[in-house]
Order: structure tokens, then C-alpha cells, then sequence
């Protein structure tokens, strides 16, 4: 019996903590929350796609006819934006820096009633209905209030327990307090299941966006390949269709991208990505002879199949 409770008594001990943030800690947690919350995925999302449809504008009006009007400042602006958009969870880390440097050295306390933290200016002690979730990184943990944007959050640095073994028992105290912020995407959970078809039809309509483009970059080039049916001087649209070829891999690297996790998609999205680059390859054998005529405005197709350049 003594040694039973002795037992429990070790079990209910606190796990004690001692550290200092740092400014890579901070961003690491705001970014962790980001992921864990729909505003952040919202914003990465539309990251993602203000890179993308940049580059394709970026890209086709580089290989157009009137390349030299590309509006470079406003690409260069965008660029800016995103740069700036994605340095944020490090700006915002700056400032939650500056502020915890002048409390000092932290040194608290987690177990079953709460968290308790003390600094040489200020003390707090938080209970556990506080937060709902948490986030493990490979070097935090990332306690998450229950509203929706998650708010409020609590950095626990796992290098601020003295023993490698406080670090399982500062899970275990979460994992019976909190929700992990993953489990939602365990296996076989609700949410799981639909961003398992999500992904899928996400991967099916890529492969068939790649499939269009290399059908555009096919058809982008039948005026000057064909001379017979298309006779004289062409304009030159051998860049405009490399670029749609570029866009039609990516699309395909999308694809293959979206199903990496799984497995039975991954092998049906493998054989029709062969399928859609086999189509890809045949038309950059189209494509290849022309390249060298990148920077004229005119092509034309020789009697001996070569391609001739002009400039006018």
C-alpha cells in the first residue's frame, strides 16, 4: 500500500519548467497556430494562389508577343506582398520577444489542476478550460484557446524540462487535459474521410488541368509545324507553349503532391501521371526545335524541317 501510494504521488507531480523564449520558439508557435485554425489555412491558401496565378502572368506575358509591356513593377510588388504575408509570424515573434525579455527567466509549473507560470515581475496561473487543444511540434507545445481563431496561446518549450523523460510526462498532462489539435485527422475520423475525397477529386482535377495544358501547347504550335496548311511566316508561340508545358508538369506534381499519404490513390494517380506526360513528352518533341527562336517574333519551317527566326 505504501509503495502504491508512493507511486501515485510521483505520478500526480508536477512537471517543472525553467526557460527563456526565443524569437525561432515564438514564430514556430504562430505558425503551429496558423495550421491548427481556418483564418491561417485561409491565408495560406491564398498565399498559394496569389503565387501561382502570378508566376502563370509572370510567365505567359514574358513569352508573349508583348513581352517587352510586362508589367514588371506590379509582379515585383506582389512579390513584395508575399514575402511580407509570409515574414509575419516572424515580425509578430519580434514583438512577443521584446516583451517577454523584459519579464526575464521563466519558470512554472503544469499538472492536472493547470498552468502556472512565474516570472521576476509577474506571476499567472491558468486552468485547464482556458485552452481546448494543443499543438506538439518537434520542439514545443502549443496550448490554443477554445475560440475558434485561437487567440489565446501558451508556449511550453520541451527544452524547458530538466530530465528528456518531463517531456512524456508533460504530454500525458495534456493528453488527459486537452485535444490534440491533429486528432481531428486521425485516420477514420469524419474530418479525415473528407479530406481524403477532397484530395482526391483535388487530384483527378489537376491531372486533367495538366492534360488540358499540354492540349494548348499542342494546339499553340500547329500553325508553324504545318507548314503545308499554314504556309509562310507564323508567329512565334513556341515560348507561350513551353510555358504551358512548364504549367502542365506542375499540375501533375500537384497531383501526385495531394496524394502522397494514400496509398490507393497514389498508385492510381502514378499511372494516369505517366499516362498525362507520356502526352506532355510528345508534344515537347514538337516543341524542342522551335526553342531556339525563344527571343523572335516570327518562325516559319524550313524545306529541310529546320526552323527559321525573324525579327521585325
Amino acid at each position: 500500500m505504501a509503495e502504491g501510494r508512493e507511486t501515485d504521488a510521483v505520478a500526480e507531480r508536477p512537471v517543472e519548467l525553467a526557460y527563456r523564449p526565443t524569437v525561432g520558439e515564438l514564430a514556430s508557435a504562430l505558425r503551429a497556430r496558423a495550421r491548427s485554425t481556418g483564418a491561417g489555412r485561409f491565408q495560406r491558401g491564398a498565399l498559394v494562389w496569389t503565387v501561382a496565378v502570378t508566376s502563370v502572368g509572370a510567365l505567359l506575358s514574358a513569352a508573349g508577343s508583348g513581352h517587352r509591356d510586362t508589367p514588371w513593377p506590379l509582379y515585383a510588388g506582389v512579390v513584395v506582398f508575399v514575402a511580407f504575408m509570409t515574414a509575419v509570424p516572424w515580425l509578430q515573434a519580434r514583438r512577443f520577444h521584446r516583451l517577454a525579455e523584459r519579464q526575464g527567466d521563466i519558470r512554472g509549473t503544469v499538472d492536472d489542476t493547470g498552468v502556472r507560470l512565474t516570472t521576476a515581475h509577474s506571476s499567472a496561473s491558468h486552468d485547464w478550460h482556458l485552452y481546448s487543444r494543443y499543438v506538439e511540434t518537434p520542439e514545443l507545445f502549443v496550448l490554443l484557446s477554445a475560440d475558434k481563431s485561437a487567440i489565446g496561446f501558451a508556449v511550453l518549450p520541451k527544452r524547458a524540462v530538466a530530465d528528456p523523460e518531463e517531456v512524456d510526462r508533460l504530454r500525458a498532462v495534456l493528453d488527459r487535459r486537452l485535444v490534440r489539435a491533429d486528432d481531428a485527422e486521425a485516420p477514420g475520423s469524419p474530418r479525415s474521410r473528407g479530406r481524403a475525397v477532397g484530395r482526391g477529386v483535388g487530384s483527378v482535377g489537376l491531372l486533367l488541368l495538366g492534360l488540358l495544358l499540354f492540349f494548348f501547347a499542342f494546339a499553340a504550335v500547329q500553325h508553324a509545324t504545318h507548314p503545308d496548311r499554314f504556309p509562310g511566316i507564323q508567329n512565334n508561340t513556341a515560348p507561350i507553349s513551353t510555358v504551358m508545358l512548364g504549367l502542365g508538369a506542375l499540375a501533375v506534381a500537384g497531383a501526385w503532391w495531394l496524394v502522397r499519404r494514400m496509398t490507393a490513390m497514389r498508385i492510381v494517380t502514378a499511372v494516369l501521371a505517366v499516362l498525362v506526360l507520356l502526352a506532355g513528352g510528345a508534344v515537347l518533341f514538337r516543341v524542342g526545335p522551335m526553342l531556339h527562336c525563344w527571343g523572335s517574333d516570327r518562325i516559319a519551317r524550313g524545306p529541310e524541317g529546320a526552323y527559321v527566326c525573324y525579327d521585325f
